[in-house]
C-alpha cells in the first residue's frame, strides 16, 4: 500500500496519526500542526476500513516503538466494518497484525527505505500534492445529479437502512482502540459530515442509522478511552453547503473548517 510505503520513508516519527477513508484524506498534516504544534501523517485510504486504521496504527507504532502518538480518526456513520480490503491483504508487511500472530516487535530495518513505489499524488506526510489535488475539482461531475440520487436512495429505503450496528463490524475498531489506549492515549473520533440536503431527509424518518452508531458509540465508551466529535451537521462547526466537491466528500475549504472545529472540541487530546 502507497500509505505503508509513505510510512517507510518518513524520516521523523509523525506525532499524530490521522486515519479514515477518502473523507479523510483532504486532512492536512501542516494545517493540524499550525493548530496543535504536533506534527501529522494523513493514513487515509481511498475506501479505508476500520482494518486499514488498525494496520496502519499496529505499523507506525512498531516502526517507532518508543514514540507516542496521537490519533485523529474519521468515521462513517457505520462506525467500522469488519471486511480486510484485497490491497491490505495482498501487502506482507499487513499479515503480522491482521492474523494477530503476536511475536517479536517489526524490526525498524523494514520500515526504512527500500525498494518502494513512489506516487506523484502523495506528498511525504501522506497528504495530496499540487497535482494530486488537481484531479479533486472544486465541485464534483454531475453534482446535482448524484445529491438527486442519493435523496432516491434515502427514500427508497424510508431511512431504514443501517437499522442498527453489527458488533461484527466493530472487532477492527475495538483492536484499534484498545491498542491505543494502552498506549496511554485517548483517540480522536470524528463522525463525518453529511451534505445537508441527504441529512434533512434522512431525519424525516427518525434517521435510525445515526441512533444505532450512538448506542454504539455509548457501549464503546464504557470500555475504552476515546473524545468523540460528532461533525455530521455541517452547521455544527461552520462548514458551508457550497464546500462539497460530491455528496459524500468535503472538499478543502470545508476541511479545514472541520479540522480547526475538531481540534477546539478535542478536550487537549490532539495537543
Amino acid at each position: 500500500m502507497l500509505k505503508l510505503d509513505l510510512i517507510d520513508r518518513l524520516k521523523l516519527p509523525p506525532e499524530t496519526l490521522i486515519l479514515g477513508s477518502s473523507r479523510a484524506k483532504r486532512a492536512e498534516p501542516v494545517l493540524l500542526q499550525k493548530l496543535t504544534g504536533r506534527s501529522g501523517f494523513n493514513a487515509g485510504v481511498t475506501g479505508g476500513t476500520a482494518a486499514d486504521a488498525w494496520v496502519m496504527t499496529r505499523y507506525l507504532a512498531d516502526c517507532y516503538p518508543r514514540r507516542r502518538h496521537r490519533y485523529l480518526w474519521f468515521v462513517d456513520i457505520g462506525l467500522a466494518t469488519n471486511g480486510v480490503p484485497p490491497a491490505l491483504t495482498a501487502d506482507a508487511r499487513s499479515h503480522r497484525y491482521l492474523a494477530e500472530t503476536g511475536g517479536s516487535k517489526v524490526s525498524r530495518r523494514l520500515c526504512g527505505p527500500g525498494d518502494r513505489r513512489t506516487s506523484f499524488l502523495y506528498n511525504p506526510d501522506g497528504s495530496y500534492t499540487r497535482r494530486g489535488v488537481a484531479g479533486l475539482p472544486k465541485h464534483g461531475w454531475k453534482f446535482n445529479q448524484k445529491l438527486a440520487a442519493a435523496v432516491a436512495k434515502v427514500r427508497a429505503s424510508d431511512g431504514r437502512n443501517g437499522l442498527r450496528t453489527d458488533p461484527k463490524r466493530l472487532v477492527w475498531l475495538e483492536k484499534a482502540l484498545s491498542f491505543m489506549n494502552k498506549q496511554g492515549v485517548r483517540p480522536v473520533i470524528v463522525l463525518n459530515p453529511v451534505h445537508p440536503v441527504i441529512l434533512a431527509e434522512l431525519r424525516k424518518y427518525g434517521y435510525p442509522a445515526r441512533k444505532a452508531a450512538h448506542a454504539s458509540l455509548q457501549q464503546l465508551h464504557e470500555r475504552y478511552e476515546f473524545v468523540f466529535v460528532d461533525a455530521e451537521d455541517i452547521r455544527r462547526w461552520g462548514g458551508s453547503p457550497d464546500d462539497f466537491w460530491d455528496p459524500k466528500h468535503i472538499n478543502y475549504a470545508n476541511t479545514r473548517r472541520l479540522l480547526r472545529y475538531v481540534v477546539a472540541h478535542s478536550h487537549g487530546a490532539l495537543r
